[in-house]
């Protein structure tokens, strides 16, 4: 057995704020923060991103939905993405603060996990969205999650487990605004 940590981590640009999502944005103006991006901090992005990551959401919302038992709704906004544990300690330059919180904090009905950053798990031919009692069955399993980090106090991890919150309310709606959150 293992057991989950009780720690989400956001990553994001105080400049932007907490839990932006480039898919909620036009393609325009999508664009032009991945143009920005490419410039300043990431200048590895690929050209396709854009789409990939539209395609990736699509087939998270729809998982989500099933997984969530949400009625189908072609209007709902992205998620936000956190880390499962404490992804705080790394320096990202693209994304420089972190937001800690208690993944009890966050409503279950609302949250879904993918094994993998899901750009990455949606490219498998096996690409699973987990609830919260099916990924606390794993943890309880063990093997499934075992080589999976996290935390990255002892390095950068290439394997983690994601979060992805749908209710973009889920902090009061201020830390989805665009201001910057109080870390405690």
């Amino acid at each position: 057995m293992i057991v989950i940590p009780d720690l989400v981590t956001h990553r994001y640009d105080p400049a932007i704020g907490v839990c932006p999502n480039l898919c909620d944005l036009s393609d325009f103006e999508a664009l032009r923060v991945l143009d920005r991006l490419r410039r300043t901090v990431r200048p590895t992005l690929k050209l396709d991103y854009l789409a990939r990551r539209r395609a990736t959401e699509q087939w998270l919302a729809e998982a989500a939905g099933q997984v969530l038992r949400l009625p189908r709704n072609g209007d709902r906004e992205g998620p936000g993405y956190f880390f499962l544990g404490d992804f705080s300690h790394l320096a990202d330059l693209s994304r420089p603060a972190s937001l800690v919180v208690p993944l009890s904090s966050l409503p279950v009905a609302s949250i879904t996990f993918t094994l993998g950053d899901s750009m990455t798990v949606a490219e498998q031919a096996d690409r699973r969205v987990y609830s919260t009692d099916e990924v606390v069955a794993l943890f309880a399993a063990g093997e499934t999650v075992a080589g999976f980090g996290l935390s990255d106090r002892g390095g950068f991890q290439r394997r983690f487990i994601e979060v992805q919150v749908w209710d973009r309310m889920a902090f009061g709606g201020a830390v989805f605004s665009g201001a910057a959150p109080t870390q405690g």
